[in-house]
């Protein structure tokens, strides 16, 4: 039989029920679904920061990948986190619960193996912003040398970031959508007209259809192309985070997973081609793996002028700021969810009578994220050895997690299966879900090397920390079992 859920902030008008009351400054409360899928897209194709992606990946999915087959790869990979979703978005409908991963695994897994996971998310979500910080601070810290002559260490442009991150956060996320949105445009704006430009001219070798080929595809490694390309996809779950906030969740979350799935595969397939073909044939792999860094440049410069490339200079800060500010939103949510079942002191689950946001959460995943910076500063790490390991093993923790939620979806309709979900959301997609994610993690172990980069200390602090976090979540809500139940009912957003 399937639990009772009481979650008056989960219910939207759309729901039949009225709405969460706003206004008020007290846990739980406060958070009326006003956003519609639009929003959530733009939010989440912000955390996933397409020029910045475009610019700082593709070149080694190409280079160290599979080479001429890349294309083909994001589609590859859209289709395997389709096969994810089906089995999240049949329990997004069938638990009508904030809280995303942390909810579901609650309700398939059991409630330890759910605070284990929520604690693993929330760290590897705080790798990923910290690596966005350093990739940021650095950005920024070439572009106004290059340009200014000023030279100042990196970590400071860090703050900067930080500060406006805050504020933005602070203001709640109908604010940050208006930013988010624009940032996002001008990016798919820049990359669109360097697709177009480079499809119409199609310089130097002109057009070939053999990236599209069974040869090209299994060329090089397709493991190796697939463990680039998947930190593509890192974030598109977390439009489940924001159920809270959306118009009509049971519709609004699924339209908005399968869109942002669906553009960022077709995104980067046309893309990738269109870099394919604007270095050439003959030259783009061995150009992409001697200079991953400045490929993407080098082509948009022949395709658009060499204008463009200071104007995507400027860009790629501005998308590192966005993707930021998504991050922190996505763990701000995380927080403010522990705070509601009280894991966390209740003052976290509280939202601003004004703004409606979930700033004290905010504030304090902000704190942690740029004190985790700070430690990489003072520690003397290069920062871009110390922005390739966070985001290496942040992948890690989100493979780890694509598989843990896929079992939890079998598990929960096994035990309720009266739902009315077909037999291919519960069982056939999860179980394929899991075999490849499964594969993905085993690769990504055997091949460190590659995840990593240069090794440092920081990669076993970092896997320690992951694994450290799902203890420590499992064991407390052990304790929370034994000493107080009633805290240990609350986990996973089960009473709000």
């Amino acid at each position: 039989m399937s639990e009772t859920i009481v979650n008056d902030s989960d219910r939207s008008p759309d729901d039949g029920f009225p709405p969460a009351s706003t206004g008020s400054d007290v846990p739980g409360r406060g958070r009326k679904g006003r956003l519609g899928p639009t929003a959530v897209v733009l939010t989440v194709m912000a955390y996933l920061a397409p020029l910045a992606a475009a610019a700082g990946y593709i070149p080694l999915v190409i280079g160290f990948g599979n080479g001429l087959g890349a294309p083909l790869v994001f589609l590859v990979c859209g289709a395997v986190l389709a096969l994810f979703s089906f089995g999240y978005l049949a329990m997004v409908r069938q638990v009508p619960r904030p809280g995303a991963f942390y909810a579901y695994v609650s309700a398939g897994l059991g409630k330890r193996v759910g605070l284990g996971s929520g604690a693993l998310t929330l760290s590897f979500y705080l790798m990923s912003a910290m690596g966005f910080y350093i990739f940021g601070g650095v950005s920024l810290s070439n572009l106004l040398r290059s340009n200014f002559g000023l030279d100042l260490p990196w970590w400071l442009y860090v703050a900067v970031l930080g500060a406006i991150v805050f504020f933005c956060a602070y203001r709640g996320l109908e604010f940050n959508v208006r930013i988010l949105g624009f940032v996002v445009a001008l990016e798919i704006t820049i990359i669109a007209a360097f697709n177009v430009v480079a499809l119409i001219r199609g310089v130097p070798s002109g057009y070939s259809a053999e990236p599209f080929t069974w040869g090209a595809f299994t060329s090089g490694s397709v493991a190796v192309a697939a463990l680039f390309a998947i930190a593509f996809f890192v974030g598109f779950e977390s439009t489940a985070i924001y159920r809270e906030e959306v118009r009509n969740p049971r519709r609004t979350i699924p339209l908005a997973t399968y869109a942002v799935i669906a553009t960022i595969s077709l995104f980067y397939f046309v893309t990738a081609y269109c870099l394919i073909i604007s270095i050439g044939t003959d030259t783009v792999v061995t150009d992409a793996s001697a200079d991953p860094a400045g490929t993407f440049n080098i082509a948009l410069a022949a395709t658009l002028g060499s204008a463009f490339t200071q104007i995507v200079a400027v860009l790629v800060v501005t998308s590192v700021l966005a993707s930021e500010l998504a991050m922190v939103n996505a763990m701000t949510r995380y927080v403010y969810s522990f705070g509601v079942d009280r894991v966390f002191p209740k003052l976290l689950g509280a939202v601003h009578k004004r703004h409606g946001s979930p700033y004290r959460a905010a504030l304090l995943t902000n704190t942690l994220t740029l004190a985790g910076v700070v430690a990489v500063a003072v520690s003397g790490l290069d920062p871009q050895v110390g922005y390739g390991t966070l985001s290496g093993v942040m992948v890690f923790g989100f493979e780890a997690m694509m598989l843990l939620v896929s079992l939890s979806a079998i598990v929960y309709f096994r035990r309720n299966r009266g739902s009315g979900e077909p037999l291919w959301s519960t069982l056939i997609a999860p179980l394929l879900s899991i075999a490849c994610f499964g594969w993905l993690l085993y690769f990504s172990a055997a091949r460190l090397d590659l995840l990593l980069g240069t090794p440092t200390l920081l990669s076993p602090i970092l896997f320690t920390i992951l694994g450290t976090a799902f203890v420590v979540g499992f064991v407390y809500a052990c304790v929370l079992a034994a000493r107080k139940p009633d805290v240990f009912a609350r986990i996973g957003r089960a009473v709000d």
